[in-house]
């Protein structure tokens, strides 16, 4: 299989608080799609599904018809304690519903170190990131400011939206012709992966 064909990752995070939702919206989706033409057909996204940019992610994925990969910090029932939105939380079970897989992070972490363990799990595995942030430093344990920081520090490629301007840019370049961090040739390999990856908390119905 040729490197664009591969399964690569494009990890995403972003902020829960988002201005002007449809705005950015619309500009993740135009990156998205910047992105595939860097990692190829075979892309797939791996994100959370936390309240804001990450849903707006998601939700991009599916219109596009690129899969996705959800890491969720807690089991359902306990995530469903970070919404207070029911339509909000409504549109993340049919989000993470619609996933090619869904994971909990293993760890037993409690908040707000888990968010940690969720970035630090996207950063093991993501090819590629895009990240919506205003470049402001962090605020909390793994925050986008964080997680930009140690994916900027370990060279992985990472595109920028800036949340107040909208305006992308690279923070660090992608090469078109790397292969794919996780060596696997197939999606289907990397998914019997990963499910033993987490078995320690198995993909929730």
């Amino acid at each position: 299989m040729s490197e664009k064909r591969q399964p690569k990752l494009l990890g995403f995070a972003g902020h829960c608080k988002v201005t002007d939702p449809e705005a950015l919206r619309l500009a993740i989706r135009g990156e998205i799609l910047k992105m595939k033409e860097f990692l190829g057909e075979g892309m797939t996204g791996i994100s959370s599904a936390a309240s804001g940019a990450d849903l707006l992610f998601l939700r991009s994925c599916i219109e596009l018809r690129i899969p996705t990969i959800v890491i969720l910090p807690f089991p359902q029932a306990r995530f469903s304690e970070d919404f207070k939105d029911a339509e909000e939380w409504a549109l993340v079970e049919k989000l993470t519903g619609v996933a090619l897989a869904k994971y909990v992070t293993p760890g037993g972490h409690e908040a707000p170190g888990v968010y940690r363990a969720v970035s630090r799990d996207l950063i093991d595995w993501a090819d590629a990131f895009l990240f919506a942030w205003d470049g402001k430093p962090p605020r909390g344990t793994g925050g986008t400011g964080e997680t930009v920081g140690q994916a900027c520090d370990l060279g992985i490629p990472a595109r920028l939206i800036d949340t107040e301007s909208l305006e992308p840019s690279w923070l660090v370049p992608c090469d078109p012709s790397a292969k794919a961090r996780h060596g696997f040739q197939s999606r289907s390999e990397l998914l019997d992966f990963l499910d033993l990856r987490f078995r320690h908390r198995a993909p929730e119905d």
